[in-house]
């Protein structure tokens, strides 16, 4: 779709790219800028030695728009009082991506405040007075309107990013508050969805993890280990029979009765669409759908605002038959990562993404909670295999996962609380579509 503006030379800049004129000319009639209404704007800090427990350290690659990624952040040793004050995170200060993708928003939760950012994440703490409600701010800079002018702004020739005083000059609509809150209220609902759905999904990890009764910390971190010849299978790689995996699987199957993931799930890899069809974010028609990478799985659902889109068309021609239950796991990139389609997804399914859809025989709600804990993860682990020179989980492999069969009454408590936070997750998804289309109206 071409666009047409017209720039008399008066009001040309130090940049010739369009996108800038184009917004430009969309901006005008905005009588505020960013820099007016914001206490502080910093970046994060540099942190790089990861530990396996710890605080979280948020980097760039786990920035969504609406939410950080605690599936993928790392872990510091680092605490928060040793932390700068001017570099804290409090709830209500919104959260940017500087590079990468810049101008991907989120806003801080309590998740956040127990965290740390990295260098390349922006946060932005308004002003108590300022006249524009940080949840309404949010979903302005996630509209298109907001977020193109932020493309519109960046600088750099290799890495191009956002820098402090370009996101200052962002002009901003003077809205009314009454005119916000409607807005600022749906967010304000959905981010508290949000955060009680991980909430039960973590209560449903714990119910697990204390009728399991394994204590991981007992189970010693071997680096040199040799394997009885009765352990041996037809897999003949060393990490299979990495003792931390081997002997917690040895220890689940004396406690309970297990069952092949294979045996109770129709498992159906994802598709290559190729890079040729791909729209961003900025570009994409109200039909384009979704199209899921690995990295798009995000606290343990798919992302309904990634980096691509593709045409309706070809979602057809694929029918990947994807529907609601459907559990969506991580074979490709960060292997072992478990999420849940519900009612409200429509997407396209990335060859790196394998679908799993569970038979009768157990609820699909407590077969994602297993694959979500060290259970799942430690029998994924075992077996990646290096494909070429990148790790890569073969399907028929996954298949072979086994899944504890737990009491009837825990099972149906696990399956109930998962599928609390899901449904929570289906009412956050819906407020959070209702707050932009309100945004589209406004700015109108």
């Amino acid at each position: 779709m071409f666009q047409q503006v017209v720039i008399y030379s008066n009001e040309l800049e130090d940049r010739l790219l369009a996108p800038f004129y184009i917004v430009k000319q969309r901006v005008k009639k905005y009588s505020l800028r960013l820099g007016d209404i914001v206490e502080d704007i910093t970046n994060g800090i540099d942190l790089r030695d990861f530990l396996g427990e710890g605080t979280l350290y948020f980097r760039i690659s786990d920035i969504k728009r609406g939410q950080m990624n605690l599936l993928t952040a790392k872990k510091v040793k680092e605490k928060l009082n040793e932390m700068p004050e001017k570099i804290l995170v409090h709830r209500g200060d919104l959260l940017m991506s500087r590079k990468g993708t810049p101008g991907i928003t989120s806003l801080a939760t309590e998740f956040e405040e127990q965290g740390i950012i990295g260098t390349e994440i922006i946060k932005i703490t308004l002003k108590k007075d300022s006249g524009i409600l940080p949840e309404f701010l949010f979903a302005f800079f996630n509209h298109k309107t907001g977020f193109n002018q932020i493309l519109s702004k960046l600088t750099g020739t290799v890495s191009r990013g956002i820098n402090h005083p370009a996101l200052r000059s962002i002009q901003l609509p003077n809205i009314d508050l009454e005119k916000q809150r409607p807005i600022a209220e749906k967010i304000r609902i959905a981010f508290t969805k949000y955060v009680s759905a991980i909430s039960k999904i973590e209560e449903a990890k714990k119910l697990f993890e204390d009728v399991l009764n394994i204590n991981h910390q007992n189970i010693e971190e071997e680096k040199t280990y040799k394997v009885d010849s009765s352990d041996l299978t037809d897999i003949l790689t060393p990490k299979f029979y990495y003792p931390k995996y081997l002997n917690t699987l040895k220890k689940l199957k004396r406690k309970f009765k297990t069952i092949k993931l294979g045996e109770i799930a129709n498992i159906k890899r994802g598709s290559e669409v190729g890079s040729k069809n791909y729209h961003k974010y900025i570009n994409k028609k109200d039909l384009d759908v979704p199209f899921i990478r690995t990295s798009d799985l995000v606290n343990y659902e798919i992302d309904n605002y990634p980096d691509y889109y593709v045409d309706e068309e070809i979602h057809k021609e694929l029918g990947q038959d994807l529907k609601g239950g459907d559990i969506i796991y991580t074979k490709d990139g960060k292997i072992g990562l478990p999420a849940m389609l519900t009612s409200e997804d429509k997407c396209i399914l990335a060859s790196g993404l394998a679908r799993l859809r569970v038979k009768k025989e157990l609820d699909p709600h407590y077969v994602f909670l297993v694959l979500s804990t060290n259970i799942g993860y430690y029998q994924a682990m075992q077996r990646v295999v290096i494909a070429a020179t990148l790790p890569h989980l073969q399907q028929e492999r996954l298949g072979e996962m086994e899944i504890p069969i737990m009491d009837n009454q825990t099972q149906n408590k696990i399956s109930q609380l998962v599928k609390e936070a899901f449904e929570l997750k289906v009412e956050k998804k819906k407020l959070m579509r209702e707050a932009l289309k309100k945004v589209e109206e406004l700015l109108k």
